[in-house]
């Protein structure tokens, strides 16, 4: 019987990626990245020290290039990246990742498969490195999201030297309303977490907080003090800024925000600003602005959590469902998933469930609140999609309101005490900053 691709990509030996093809890679990502964005590596610690010894490779996640800069910053030395299943079925991936050996991974769910191809990797091969990003998505306000509990877990199972590499400017090199290349700069700091003694010592949850603490970063906040210029394709560094920026901090309306070029404004009421190539928001006359696209994000999370206290809160709306073809790759490099059905999605305290159509047919699904604590997004945020309910399923509402949905969704699991919770330090009764 032939194998899905799922099964073809779980079958692919593991090894460590070929030396010839790991100095290509460093090639490649040198004239296509390092340089173009002005990459600058501060190397705190010299990894001529661990080459006789296993390792793992922590790094924060804040846009789609990550992965080049975790290599600059680790140089020569081989490893296997953990990446998420989805980016496998892309046709234009594929190949990078079955040469570079990377270790596919269910997003927000466990993956037993995962943790055996790690230990495997540790087991079988001499002084292996593994680079893992905990949060598991790229950012989407700017700044780094909570890493995915458990990593501690893995960690102390492990029980290799762990090193940190910390990526400032990545996302303002490709935001995530708008994914374009903005070449700019990028800083890349490298130095060491903890050692295998005080992987002993610390508890799971103690990695955890730790690593919480030392991965945080808030591109926005770093380049308001650097103030580093990015080259935006014609001016447009506002474009598409309402898929995150939904709701307007002056008349309170959601999905009314639009931004355009270097503009975003309420249809509503006018409230706006402009976006310089610094990502600084300037306002418009009048305008009641938060002083960086991160607070504004922060506000209507907090927005978001008060409504969901409501124990009749739910949310409705008409959506496309997607799903990955089980033979074959997707081809389209901007898509992850191909239009199955329609209907009607919604989201209560109990939780989330889809009713419509599924490949012409009537279908229905619900997952329960404690299964689904957070949603997958690719690429932009016009779309979410989830592993919760056993396969790779996307919703793209009508409305460019995926990330409200993403925001209640982890509102509802913490207000009912999920698992995935927001940094201890996340005051959600704060007063949003205005400029």
């Amino acid at each position: 019987m032939k194998k899905t691709t799922n099964e073809e990509i779980r079958s692919w030996k593991l090894k460590k990626i070929s030396p010839f093809l790991d100095w290509m890679f460093r090639i490649r990502n040198t004239f296509r990245y390092d340089i173009p964005f002005g990459v600058k590596y501060i190397r705190k610690t010299n990894m001529k020290k661990y080459k006789n010894e296993p390792i793992v490779i922590i790094a924060n996640h804040s846009a789609r290039y990550d992965y080049t800069f975790v290599k600059g910053a680790i140089g020569s030395r081989r490893f296997n990246f953990v990446t998420a299943e989805e980016e496998f079925h892309r046709k234009c991936l594929k190949n990078i990742f079955k040469l570079g050996h990377c270790i596919p991974k269910k997003g927000f769910v466990p993956d037993i498969f995962t943790i055996k191809q790690i230990l495997r990797l540790f087991k079988n091969f001499k002084n292996p490195c593994l680079a893992i990003c905990p949060c598991g998505l790229p950012s989407i306000s700017g700044a780094q999201r909570p890493i995915v509990p458990g990593t501690g877990k893995l960690l102390k199972m492990l029980g290799a030297r762990v090193l940190l590499v910390r990526v400032h400017g990545s996302y303002l090199t490709s935001p995530r309303y708008n994914i374009a290349e903005r070449p700019g700069c990028v800083e890349v700091e490298l130095e060491e977490f903890c050692s295998p003694e005080d992987l002993i010592c610390l508890s799971p949850e103690e990695l955890d907080s730790k690593m919480n603490e030392a991965l945080y970063t808030d591109d926005y906040e770093w380049n308001k003090v650097k103030q580093y210029s990015y080259k935006c394709k014609s001016g447009n560094y506002a474009q598409d800024m309402e898929q995150i920026l939904y709701k307007c901090p002056k008349c309170g309306k959601e999905f009314t925000m639009q931004g355009r070029g270097n503009i975003i404004i309420c249809k509503e009421c006018g409230n706006g600003a402009t976006l310089d190539d610094k990502y600084n928001l300037v306002p418009i006359k009048d305008s009641v602005i938060p002083v960086t696209p991160r607070e504004w994000f922060d506000w209507e999370r907090r927005e978001v959590r008060r409504a969901v206290k409501d124990p009749d809160f739910c949310l409705t709306e008409h959506a496309v469902l997607g799903k990955q073809p089980d033979y074959g790759y997707v081809k389209e490099d901007n898509l992850t998933a191909y239009s199955i059905g329609d209907g009607m999605i919604r989201l209560d305290k109990d939780g989330f469930s889809y009713k419509g159509t599924r490949d012409g047919k009537p279908w229905e699904l619900f997952i329960p609140r404690q299964a689904l604590y957070t949603t997958i997004m690719n690429d932009d945020c016009s779309y979410f999609c989830t592993n919760a309910s056993g396969e790779f399923l996307q919703f793209v509402p009508d409305r460019l309101s995926s990330l409200h949905w993403s925001l209640a969704i982890e509102e509802i699991s913490r207000v009912y005490d999920g698992i995935y919770k927001h940094y201890p330090w996340f005051d959600y009764d704060a007063e949003c900053k205005t400029i």
